[in-house]
């Protein structure tokens, strides 16, 4: 048997100290999710910056190979009027004008696509921006917030901390050192009520034996699955 009484109130706190670490914990979490959130948003409006630029270039090469098609163009047409030109020359610069035009309404097309594309980027990009500040100014807000928080967690923690030391002083050390090894071992909550006969920590039947020495007695016993200790608050016989 293991006397529980003087554990319960120490765990209620403990219990309590785990909660307010969690809850810091979230707090800074909470902070660092937003924090990675924006900073991948602004990669993004990086890359599309960099799209962007990479268009522009094509589009103003593209332009340049378009007016030395249009120049060549106007001096194959010139050409043809000449006086004197022979057949078979006419056909050969023809056929040469007609190939210079197709490639100069393909990269017509392709000016016009990387024109819009352009747009589209440039709008994505400015929005994305000032987003992006707008959500980094929130950010530092929720920051004074969130600390200003943490430091009220932190005061409870230290008065939580206060009050175990305190109860812990009342316990006797060999019982103290038992809690505070299943502790260690397994977060949270190590001391379980029960009015079943099955552990409520592992959910295993107990045994006959464990079953009537944990009913015989107002202490604790320990479970022979996952070794947490089990009080009975059922009825007795």
């Amino acid at each position: 048997m293991i006397e529980c009484k003087p554990l319960i109130p120490l765990q209620e706190l403990d219990l309590k100290i785990d909660a307010a670490r969690d809850q810091i914990e979230e707090k800074k979490q909470k902070v660092v999710r937003m924090q990675n959130e924006i900073e991948a948003d602004a990669q993004l409006i990086e890359k599309k910056l960099a799209l962007l630029k990479k268009i522009q270039l094509r589009r103003r090469k593209a332009e340049t190979e378009l007016n030395d098609l249009n120049q060549q163009v106007k001096l194959a047409e010139i050409k043809m009027q000449s006086a004197g030109l022979s057949p078979a020359s006419y056909k050969a610069i023809e056929k040469e004008l007609a190939g210079m035009k197709e490639k100069a309404a393909s990269e017509e097309g392709k000016i016009l696509e990387d024109m819009e594309k352009i747009e589209t980027l440039e709008k994505d990009t400015v929005k994305g921006q000032k987003v992006v500040a707008g959500r980094r100014d929130h950010l530092e807000q929720i920051k004074i917030r969130v600390a200003e928080e943490i430091t009220g967690v932190r005061k409870e923690l230290d008065l939580l901390q206060t009050q175990r030391s305190q109860i812990s002083l009342k316990i006797a050390a060999d019982l103290l050192e038992k809690y505070e090894e299943l502790r260690q071992k397994r977060r949270g909550q190590v001391l379980f009520p029960t009015e079943n006969p099955s552990c409520p920590a592992c959910g295993m039947g107990m045994p006959a034996g464990l079953m009537s020495a944990v009913t015989s007695h107002e202490g604790a016993e320990t479970c022979s699955n996952c070794s947490m200790l089990i009080y009975w608050t059922g009825q007795r016989v």
